[in-house]
């Protein structure tokens, strides 16, 4: 059975890893990136740090994971900086609880909308279609952003 929980633990780091590498992804600095909010939530705590985690633990362990902060230069706006899925977890629905956690999350603690920028490249067509399907709506698409052919595509939910 699967348990969705808060906050991360110094073990929880190597499991963040595994997921990110199962789902390939992610470009080898957007890994180490991830680990580095990781790093920087275990040292600080979230509160000093900014990063908030929501996880999802199972009998394989870690098998997914959601990063989200305020944004610093919004009275309201909090970005979703990660979300994925263990390969071998998905269609599950995992993502989409993950999702509802943190936005309960941000709404709890007066957000009002949820940013999340995410590739335009072909491979994540299925990224883009469960955002679209929980609610999200492309607000811009950055041409070339993250290298040619490879546009930021950028939502939002008003909550």
């Amino acid at each position: 059975m699967a348990t969705v929980s808060r906050g991360i633990t110094g073990k929880d780091r190597y499991d963040i890893e595994d997921v990110l590498r199962s789902t390939n992804y992610f470009y080898e600095f957007e890994i180490q990136t991830a680990l580095g909010l990781a790093d920087e939530t275990l040292e600080k705590g979230p509160e000093k740090s900014g990063y908030f985690w929501v996880k999802i633990v199972d009998e394989d362990g870690l098998v997914a994971f959601a990063n989200y902060g305020r944004n610093c230069f919004s009275v309201h706006s909090w970005e979703l900086y990660w979300i994925a899925v263990h390969s071998n977890s998905r269609n599950k629905k995992l993502g989409s609880v993950l999702l509802k956690a943190v936005e309960e999350d941000v709404r709890k603690a007066g957000g009002k909308i949820i940013w999340i920028e995410t590739s335009g490249r072909p491979l994540y067509t299925s990224t883009e279609g469960f955002y679209i399907r929980n609610g999200y709506t492309l607000q811009a698409s950055l041409k070339d952003f993250y290298g040619p052919d490879d546009p930021k595509q950028i939502y939002s939910k008003v909550l």
